[in-house]
């Protein structure tokens, strides 16, 4: 499974993603012009404490943690539909075009799969996979896989042969190559980006203008 984490601190936002299946990224939301806006607002230490009170209570620990969620599953998911990375760099094309459906959407299942699978006030945490998808992270960072020719596999080949036409299976069902060697190109749809980055610094900061107002 593929994890995207979001974590949120005192001192900004931060956008995470381990090293190794994981990646890291900060993304700091500086906040002192926003104190600034805050205590010209005050007329009392009552009504401040009130204010950062429900500043916390609400707007950091609920409304920015959804703002996340929301943007940035959508925005990982839209990657499907332009057929571009993370930072908007068009996907490598498929060598073979598909017959139904488009580049990485046939089923759906891995644009589907896509999804906030934890929001609290300090951590967002954006899935992608699971047993049903296993293959997100290959399409996402790329791989180069080794996979055994089978009795199954060839008679698989002779069938789509005589239903295409094409000789490419017939090529499959008569190698003598007992692995092949199938290399899958990056095709990522989740991971730093700073596109994503001034979506979400954009959407926090009207969403703060809002709150103030109110």
């Amino acid at each position: 499974m593929l994890l995207w984490r979001i974590e949120l601190a005192r001192a900004g936002v931060f956008l995470r993603h381990r090293c190794g299946r994981y990646a890291c990224v900060a993304l700091a939301y500086p906040r002192p012009a926003l104190k600034a806006n805050i205590i010209n607002k005050m007329a009392t230490f009552n009504d401040l404490y009130k204010f950062f009170d429900r500043l916390d209570q609400n707007f950091l620990q609920v409304v920015v943690p959804r703002i996340i969620a929301e943007k940035a599953t959508e925005f990982y998911k839209q990657r499907f539909t332009v057929k571009a990375d993370v930072n908007n760099r068009p996907w490598p094309p498929a060598k073979n075009p598909p017959t139904r459906g488009s580049l990485l959407v046939r089923s759906g299942n891995l644009m589907a799969s896509v999804r906030p699978s934890r929001v609290t006030p300090q951590r967002v945490v954006i899935s992608a996979g699971s047993q049903q998808v296993p293959y997100a992270a290959v399409h996402n960072e790329g791989a180069t896989l080794t996979v055994p020719v089978t009795r199954d596999m060839r008679k698989f080949a002779w069938a789509m042969k005589y239903k295409t036409g094409d000789d490419r299976w017939k090529g499959l069902a008569l190698t003598k190559k007992r692995y092949l060697r199938i290399n899958i190109p990056k095709r990522q749809f989740m991971g730093h980006s700073i596109v994503l980055r001034k979506l979400l610094i954009d959407s926090i900061r009207a969403a703060y203008s809002n709150f103030i107002k109110h």
